[in-house]
């Protein structure tokens, strides 16, 4: 009933989510019943192999098989074996895509203000933007159907999104720490999210996505448990303690609820783009061209320069501009949108062609008396 799965469940996109936590947990279940029935070590490999087919986060699934065999105070000889039983079908899935030319765990490009930075500029880049995975874990009221620059700030520098980020980390690792023994489920869960949120924190490999909600569906079991573990722990009548699970419960029942009619179809969801996140550079580049579609072509190309703007290393909205100023014979505009296309991203071939064109219909008009 988290209200951060909604995405997830509700928009189709999500499945290879749902299917990899499915592989995930199977893998898991297995390899915790194989420190007494060996035989389970099948069903590990079945799950990750399931897993992995499905998304790449489940490169993950060998640390966390070691985790929870360490939290367990399991057999950690049967652990090292369920681990390297998960490892052979993911690494048997990078092989294959090597060996295809898929390349290395391949995002589909990557996320608009990490552009051109390496691992140590995008890990701190990332720190203020992780502010927004706890509150979207500890405190979903707002959900947003877009997490993109201009409605997100990415910055290299030293920002107080990075001391608030920084200071947030530090007090939930010293609480784990404090509570190792007490509580040892809020240690569990954090390293559980540190696992599972790797592959798209945008630190190891970047991805095309700053931040989305539905690779949240994973990571949220690990702040999911150590919540539960710290109302398990409370020192209340077992009432109370019922009462306020209900309640929380019930928030999160309700909340969800409203949340599923914002992915039920492509018109719906554009009014939560609108509604949500208004500055994002995607709702102005969709904005552009359901204005230009209207024939409202001054403020299509408006929205369409604030989008080129707020990401201006991202070639689809300059192309898109362009397109439009060849249907109005603005060759020049359109040339240079276009060769600024071409600029930040050489192999983008819609815009060279779409260049061409311009280029030859400019050499036209010109020759015409």
């Amino acid at each position: 009933v988290h209200p951060v799965h909604v995405e997830a469940v509700a928009n189709v996109v999500g499945r290879a989510e749902l299917m990899a936590a499915a592989g995930y947990a199977v893998a898991l279940v297995c390899a915790l019943r194989a420190q007494s029935r060996p035989v389970y070590l099948i069903g590990v490999a079945a799950g990750a192999a399931f897993g992995i087919a499905s998304k790449e986060l489940v490169a993950t699934l060998p640390a966390s098989v070691l985790l929870l065999y360490a939290w367990k105070r399991a057999d950690m000889r049967m652990g090292w074996k369920a681990a390297a039983v998960a490892a052979i079908p993911i690494g048997a899935y990078y092989v294959l895509h090597e060996w295809i030319g898929a390349g290395l765990l391949t995002s589909g490009g990557t996320a608009a203000g990490l552009e051109r930075l390496g691992m140590v500029s995008r890990a701190w880049a990332m720190v203020p933007l992780t502010l927004q995975w706890w509150r979207l874990l500890l405190f979903p009221a707002h959900l947003s159907a877009d997490y993109s620059p201009a409605e997100l700030t990415v910055s290299t520098g030293l920002t107080l999104g990075h001391v608030l980020a920084l200071c947030v980390w530090a007090l939930a690792g010293l609480l784990a720490w404090r509570t190792r023994h007490a509580i040892p489920g809020i240690a569990l869960g954090l390293l559980w999210l540190i696992i599972t949120v790797a592959p798209v924190s945008n630190v190891l490999l970047p991805t095309e996505l700053l931040i989305a909600e539905r690779t949240l569906y994973l990571p949220s079991f690990g702040i999911v448990f150590a919540l539960a573990s710290i109302g398990v722990a409370l020192p209340w009548p077992a009432r109370v303690r019922v009462g306020l699970l209900a309640f929380v419960l019930t928030l999160g029942i309700a909340r969800s609820v409203a949340r599923i009619p914002a992915w039920h179809d492509d018109d719906m969801h554009f009014e939560a783009l609108k509604r949500e996140a208004p500055h994002s550079y995607r709702t102005l580049w969709l904005e552009g061209n359901d204005e230009f579609a209207r024939g409202q072509w001054g403020s299509g190309e408006r929205f369409l320069q604030a989008a080129i703007t707020a990401a201006p290393v991202i070639a689809g909205p300059r192309y898109d501009l362009a397109r439009f100023y060849m249907k109005a014979r603005l060759w020049q505009p359109a040339i240079r949108e276009l060769q600024a296309a071409i600029t930040v991203d050489s192999a983008f071939t819609p815009a060279r062609d779409a260049l061409r064109d311009a280029e030859d219909s400019a050499r036209q008009d010109r020759r015409r008396p």
